[in-house]
């Protein structure tokens, strides 16, 4: 059995037990390849709840989330410790909505410039915003398409308002919840542009594999940006598939320069429940595949980071792009306290058509 397997089974498995708070999984599960199963340990997850399951190929290892704390020894010793050969670890993982939950910058600027050719440009990693709500997220990269228009990529729900903003709306920087008094006077970055689906419902209805959790802006005037992530590195042009085990880095508007590791990849799709108050819209989003990350020694995003680029450190020393920040879970065990939601990059390029741009005004 492959591993990603074994997590669903135990998914399934959880499903039919009612241990498990997902959008449940309809393979037929028993337990039979649980190594243990005692009513003891059916009463445990009941209680605690199970709110995703992950895998770890290069660790095999299944991860299973819950809603309360992980338990201690002597609970885990009532609990199955493998599945069919791959050992089972319990850790604390509840998703975070996202909506009005603004949180300050962590010992760094919301926005940051770099300086070229004497002029001072703003960097991919900083504050932005739709213009007419005040909210803060961060643009990610800057992306081409084929005829060299100079776009920026961030989220839907930073740059699009959950798919209710108008194309045209004015995206402005830094984001107005980051606009203070002393601070960098706001100015229009660029205008919304496109989304990719995002649709809320049911995965009997909307298919998870086409949702996608990103948006794009037109930039008018190019010489206001740079392609460098905060003072960090510049944006690779290279995107390689996102996988778990991966050591990742990224620069955002709230954590700014963190690195961290991909602790797993979700078995099945992800729900993020999203809320655009400006518009009146809530509604739970289902995307696959998803994974979760978390930070070397403190958290790897919190809330504002939303849209930053997430890369990696290839063999030959070079930088490629492998995903984007889309949400968080709450997570005792996690550095910091909290789980990054990510989705892949390379996805999000191809159905748009863009390229990431590298060396821009640096």
């Amino acid at each position: 059995m492959l591993i990603d397997d074994a997590a669903r089974k135990f998914a399934s498995w959880a499903t039919a037990e009612g241990f498990f708070e997902g959008y449940g999984y309809s393979d037929a599960a028993d337990g039979q390849y649980l190594d243990q199963l005692s009513v003891d340990g059916r009463s445990i997850l009941r209680q605690r709840q199970v709110t995703q399951v992950g895998f770890d190929p290069i660790e095999g290892k299944v991860l299973v989330y819950l809603r309360r704390a992980a338990p201690g020894k002597k609970l885990l010793e009532k609990l199955p410790s493998s599945i069919d050969g791959f050992a089972l670890e319990y850790l604390q993982g509840v998703e975070q909505p996202i909506g009005s939950n603004h949180t300050q910058p962590m010992g760094c600027p919301a926005w940051r410039l770099r300086q070229s050719a004497g002029q001072n440009r703003y960097t991919c990693g900083s504050s932005i915003s739709v213009g007419n709500y005040m909210d803060a997220g961060t643009l990610g990269a800057l992306v081409q398409d084929q005829a060299g228009q100079l776009y920026g990529l961030t989220n839907n729900h930073v740059g699009g308002s959950c798919n209710h903003a108008d194309v045209g709306l004015p995206i402005v920087a830094p984001g107005v919840f980051d606009v203070v008094a002393g601070g960098l006077d706001p100015f229009t970055i660029g205008y919304h542009a496109a989304t990719l689906q995002m649709a809320p419902g049911s995965i009997t209805i909307v298919d998870p594999l086409q949702n996608h959790d990103a948006a794009i802006f037109r930039i008018p005037d190019e010489s206001h940006v740079t392609s460098y992530q905060g003072d960090s590195y510049d944006t690779p042009t290279v995107a390689i598939p996102l996988t778990a085990g991966m050591a990742v880095e990224k620069v955002g508007r709230t954590t700014g320069f963190t690195k961290g590791i991909v602790q797993c990849q979700i078995a099945g799709p992800v729900p993020i429940a999203y809320a655009a108050p400006n518009y009146g819209f809530n509604g739970k989003v289902y995307y696959a595949p998803a994974f979760y990350i978390i930070g070397d020694t403190d958290i790897f995003s919190d809330n504002g980071d939303s849209g930053s680029l997430i890369v990696t450190t290839q063999a030959d020393g070079t930088r490629a792009a492998v995903g984007l920040v889309v949400g968080g879970a709450v997570s005792g065990a996690a550095p910091g306290g909290k789980i990054t939601i990510a989705l892949p990059i390379a996805p999000v390029l191809t159905r748009l058509n863009l390229s990431l741009v590298s060396g821009h005004n640096i």
